[in-house]
């Protein structure tokens, strides 16, 4: 193994050194690891002071079997997670997700509502939302432009409802797309979740492949740009 020996970088007080494990740690101001470079090369540290693991381009969540909720009418993962994600304070994140639900028992009428929870508050968040459903399968979706609008630009982390679904049958598959931004004053978690307005007599399952995607673009209250904007 390849010997490193602790130096300093000039002029902005971030030190580097190695520990016992042969990774290599940057620390600010001699004592507060900042980021490390394993011996896998991958980078984990801090994200405005705040744990991130290993850094990510974006942080990614994709369910690998199917999750099934509650008859619950209060708020309740979309995915089973307790926290979510964790965001930075003083940011601004794009974000994107798909969720495929489903259920086979049960014919209350009941209305399916979005949103978020979490611990972080926000300044502000807009995203819109694309959804279909269907009672016969996912390959199947009846809703189309003729019968609702089926994008809604959304302004709220608040659950927001869709359309109530045909409960004729006590089958039902929805799919919905959502895509926006949202600004995190305070840092925390941040939970995509849904409702519903009545239990329905059967509990929706998450289909696997149902994911969620999030990144940070920049500094929280002002215009964002990358690139030759001007």
């Amino acid at each position: 193994m390849s010997t490193i020996s602790a130096g300093t970088l000039i002029n902005n007080g971030l030190n580097w050194s190695s520990d016992t494990t042969g990774n290599l740690v940057f620390l600010t101001n001699g004592t507060t690891t900042a980021t490390t470079i394993n011996t896998s090369q991958y980078m984990l540290g801090n994200v405005l002071g705040m744990g991130a693991g290993v850094y990510p381009a974006e942080q990614f969540f994709l369910l690998g079997t199917g999750y099934t909720g509650t008859q619950a009418t209060t708020a309740q993962s979309v995915f089973g997670l307790t926290n979510g994600v964790t965001l930075a304070s003083n940011t601004i994140y794009q974000f994107e997700g798909m969720y495929a639900l489903s259920k086979s028992a049960g014919t209350t009428t009941n209305i399916i509502g979005y949103g978020f929870g979490g611990t972080a508050t926000l300044n502000s968040i807009a995203y819109i939302r694309n959804y279909t459903w269907s009672n016969t399968g996912f390959t199947t979706p009846i809703l189309t432009l003729g019968d609702f609008s089926p994008y809604g630009f959304i302004q709220t982390a608040s659950s927001t409802s869709l359309p109530s679904e045909n409960t004729a049958s006590a089958s039902v598959w929805w799919i919905v797309h959502l895509k926006g931004t949202v600004s995190v004053n305070a840092g925390g978690t941040f939970l995509p979740q849904y409702s519903l307005s009545a239990a329905p007599g059967g509990a929706y399952t998450t289909a696997a492949g149902s994911y969620f995607k999030i990144a940070p673009l920049g500094a929280a209250g002002s215009n964002i740009s990358n690139g030759t904007w001007s």
